[in-house]
């Protein structure tokens, strides 16, 4: 198994599985969360602990998590990606992993606009579907992101996902599922179902794709406790199907919460039955004490107990479940992969019983040799932690070979039943007791006897020896000893001097050749002294030529106009060739059409939008006009400019008129964007009426659509852009941005004005479309609004921003999304010359430094080209002339 989790082995074991949700508190209070998961445990699987859901700031998801187990109710740890980068994430769970939770739910998070801190910055370094594979590779490949290897211990995952049946545009809903399966998700909870409809037909075209049979697939199911609640979800929460029966349901009942347990109930009955799902999962918000009945009515409350697994090495242990609530709940039901045959049983009680005399022969035959040794060497008895005998080395080493084989011959076993299987783990025991040294004895050490003199041959007749001839005798024996003592010390002398002879003799040599060693490195090194100086040299040499190579090629770059290299138009249009396969193998009919807007006046006005398309695809449907290009005039912040970037506008830095003048004149700029960033409040703080002033001045001066950008507070750009409106008269310019802040009171300006407007949001499908809904409930035509969803540099999320604008085209053209429908803008120069990448001077790794920077543009350019920009704000001419030129070869 991947995690051995109770999640997954209840799926994995053909349950219909049943998992819960649990918001950990807005506070350190720990009762909370054991008071929720007292509601939840023995009715469901496993609990979700969400991950500071709708944005707001709450209690860790790990840390309630771990709390939770504490109670007896196993995690599903969910992570978003709106909070951590991808060090984090892989941090967080490594930690997590090590305290012992098993399941993980990736997501990309509800974005922070939503949330208690709107300010806030949201991570986004990755989306939930990069997300799984990172997690994956943590655990199949033993390798962090970054490649570097796990060098143990790498955590062990249940992973999942979460999918909206019901978002759009629906027929893309099962591939979006697939992809995350495909990037490693092993169960998938889905967004509430109400519909049960709509969700069968997803699980229809998730069967088509094979989905079940890679993860398992658990519908959301939510109690409405309240007919209002229920309203709310069906008009106000975006990827929410409530069909007008359940509110009827709720309407007509006396006991609201009752009849919103039995709505779920009755949804639990109906998904069941629906080929493909594994289980449900019940999202009761605030309200757990509400799942035990539903679980109940629903007839899910006998959930099975997966007991822990002891895994021995070489060894299958059968998966145990108990049915809990039973009459038999002490009966045991096996799932092994092999039935075990009844000699297999019977081998293993030979086994045993064969251990068993064996350990008695062996310590029989040690209490026999303790009472052969005797007194002067007792084996000492004292008892260990398991409360076996201590044995001498020789019976230690003959009980662990003996234990030893007894392992070997039960490894071969199949199908252990648990008295088996309780006596391997005794032998396991017994070896780890058996592996250790056994503690010394604490007996007396043998006393050495000490050496003497012989000692002298006893007198027959010892009262008749004279006293003089004992003393004699005595001498005699000392001179002896004196002797010996003498001749061994002159012997031990000589020795000493041979060997000290020797040793000197070793010393010199080595010396000797040390000293040779010592003049051979002083001779190599003199040697490399002299290459070195000489390298250096012609180094110097080389260096001065190619400084005065690139200072001549740096002249006449300065001196030059901007290279841009020419894309040649194909030959054959691409519609043309396209025309020679069967239309029904490549083209897709759109039902939707995305709204024209005007920028300008008069005969200089430019239309954007029209497409019936996606872009540049001309051979699926008509699109009218390319797509424009503006560039950026700014009135404050240029010094930070890069230099490859500054240099272009070095003459007009400060003279936003002559800017703009150069921008049309000289780089045939077909659109400008004024950037008011001097009347920042945290800035310059300029004051609205002088801002104003030069914006119009501007205005007058250039006959080119003109898109007139704030600095982003909402509080200064409604009185920067209303100064405007009143500076200009009758000339028609772009505002922006337009927010959920200001929209009102800029709303109103712009309806006043005519002037087309931008919307600018988060970077959400949903909040860019709240906010063209609120715009249009004001009165704002939305012929005269274009989508600003917020984009990211290369490198810098652009991969988010991609999915995002692609969404917002599909459901345009596919779901006849009318509030989508509107041309797209993306002020990308901003983004892309503010990375650390283009400031970087240039070196020898990266390049020159504004070849790199002209790329970074030009590429996050196409990248929004191709996922439905239709007007593009950038900074370098170089960049603008590389998109430009890739709209022209494309679109003809």
């Amino acid at each position: 198994m991947k995690s051995a989790s109770r999640l997954e082995q209840v799926l994995k074991g053909g349950h219909f599985a049943v998992t819960g949700e649990l918001g950990p508190p807005k506070s350190s209070d720990i009762e909370v969360v054991r008071n929720k998961a007292r509601f939840l445990k023995g009715h469901v699987d496993a609990v979700n602990i969400t991950d500071c859901q709708t944005a707001i700031v709450r209690m860790s998801s790990i840390a309630a998590g771990l709390a939770a187990m504490a109670e007896g109710v196993e995690p599903v740890i969910q992570m978003t990606c709106r909070d951590r980068n991808r060090i984090g994430m892989q941090s967080d769970i490594l930690g997590a992993a090590a305290l012992g939770a098993k399941n993980l739910l990736c997501l990309t998070g509800d974005h922070q606009k939503f949330g208690n801190h709107p300010g806030s910055k949201g991570v986004f370094d990755m989306d939930s579907i990069q997300m799984l594979g990172m997690m994956r590779s943590l655990r199949d490949d033993q390798q962090f992101q970054c490649g570097e290897k796990i060098k143990d211990c790498p955590p062990r995952l249940f992973l999942g996902a979460a999918a909206n049946p019901f978002a759009g545009p629906p027929d893309f809903r099962a591939a979006r599922m697939g992809k995350k399966i495909a990037n490693g998700a092993d169960f998938i909870q889905t967004q509430i179902v109400y519909n049960v409809e709509k969700f069968a037909r997803f699980m229809e075209m998730a069967r088509d794709l094979g989905l079940p049979e890679k993860a398992y697939i658990l519908a959301g199911v939510t109690p409405p406790r309240s007919l209002g609640m229920a309203r709310y979800m069906k008009n106000f929460v975006p990827g929410m199907d409530v069909p007008d029966a359940v509110i009827d349901r709720l309407r007509g009942a006396a006991d609201k919460e009752d009849e919103g347990i039995n709505i779920c109930v009755d949804i639990i009955n109906q998904v069941k039955e629906i080929k493909g799902v594994a289980g449900v999962h019940i999202m009761a918000i605030e309200w757990e004490s509400a799942v035990p009945e539903i679980v109940s009515r629903a007839g899910l409350d006998q959930r099975p107990v997966i007991e822990d697994l002891i895994i021995a090495p070489n060894l299958t242990t059968p998966e145990t479940i108990v049915v809990q609530g039973s009459a038999e709940a002490a009966a045991v039901v096996e799932e092994v992969t092999e039935t075990a045959a009844p000699e297999a049983a019977d081998l293993g009680e030979e086994i045993l019983a064969r251990a068993r005399q064996e350990a008695s022969e062996i310590v029989a035959a040690a209490q026999a040799q303790a009472a052969e040794i005797g007194t002067d060497r007792k084996v000492v008895q004292t008892t260990d932690d398991a409360g076996e005998h201590i044995m001498n080395e020789k019976e230690r080493v003959m009980a662990l070979e003996s234990v030893k084989m007894g392992l070997d011959a039960l490894k071969h076993a199949y199908g252990l039943n648990d008295d088996q299987f309780n006596a391997l783990v005794k032998f396991i025991s017994a070896q780890e007791i058996l592996v250790k040294e056994p503690p010394v004895a604490e007996t007396a050490a043998p006393v050495a006897p000490t050496p003497t003199a012989p000692a002298p041959p006893s007198p027959v007749a010892p009262v008749s020896t004279p006293p003089a001839a004992v003393e004699d005798t005595k001498a005699m024996d000392e001179a002896k000893e004196a002797a010996a003592a003498k001749e061994a010390e002159e012997a031990q002398k000589a020795a000493d001097a041979k060997a000290a002879e020797e040793a000197k003799k070793a010393a010199d040599a080595k010396a000797a050749e040390e000293a040779k060693k010592a003049a051979d490195a002083k001779a190599a090194e003199e040697a490399k002294k002299a290459a070195d100086a000489k390298a250096a040299e012609e180094a110097k040499e080389a260096a001065a030529v190619r400084e005065a190579e690139e200072s001549k090629k740096a002249v006449a770059a300065e001196t030059a106009a901007p290279a841009v290299p020419t894309l040649e138009l194909e030959k054959i249009k691409l519609a043309e060739r396209a025309s020679k396969i069967a239309p029904d193998n490549y083209t897709q009919a759109y039902n939707g059409v995305i709204r024209e807007t005007v920028l300008g006046n008069g005969d200089n006005s430019v239309t954007v939008g029209g497409s019936k398309a996606l872009p540049f695809q001309l051979f699926e449907g008509e699109i009218p006009h390319k797509q424009l290009i503006a560039m950026d005039v700014v009135d404050a912040g240029y010094e930070e400019w890069p230099e490859p970037l500054s240099r272009h506008f070095a003459d007009v830095l400060g003279n936003p008129v002559a800017w703009a003048q150069k921008c049309v004149k000289e780089y045939g700029a077909d659109a400008l964007c004024i950037s008011l960033a001097s009347t920042d409040p945290n800035g310059l703080n300029r004051d609205s009426a002088e801002a104003a002033k030069t914006a119009a001045e501007v205005i007058q001066a250039v006959d080119v659509p003109i898109i007139v950008w704030g600095c982003g507070n909402s509080d200064k750009d409604t009185d920067t852009l209303r100064e405007l409106t009143a500076e200009i008269g009758d000339k028609k310019v772009c505002l922006a941005p337009l927010s959920d802040a200001n929209y009102r009171s800029l709303g109103a300006t712009a309806m006043a004005f005519q002037h087309p407007i931008v919307a600018a949001s988060p970077i959400d499908v949903n909040l860019a479309k709240q906010l063209n809904i609120l715009l249009e409930n004001l009165g704002v035509s939305l012929d005269t609004v274009m989508m600003d969803p917020s984009v990211g540099a290369l490198g810098y999320g652009i991969e988010y921003t991609y999915s995002v604008m692609e969404r917002i085209r599909l459901a345009a053209l596919t779901q006849q999304d009318e509030k989508l429908q509107v041309p797209i803008i993306c002020n990308l120069g901003r983004e892309v010359w503010k990375a650390k990448e283009c400031r970087l001077p240039t070196d020898e790794l990266l390049g020159d430094q504004e070849r790199r920077g002209v790329m970074m543009e030009a590429i996050t350019a196409a990248c929004m080209l191709l996922c439905g920009g239709e007007v593009l704000i950038m900074r370098h001419p170089r960049a603008m002339d590389l998109a430009k030129e890739l709209i022209n070869s494309l679109l003809g």
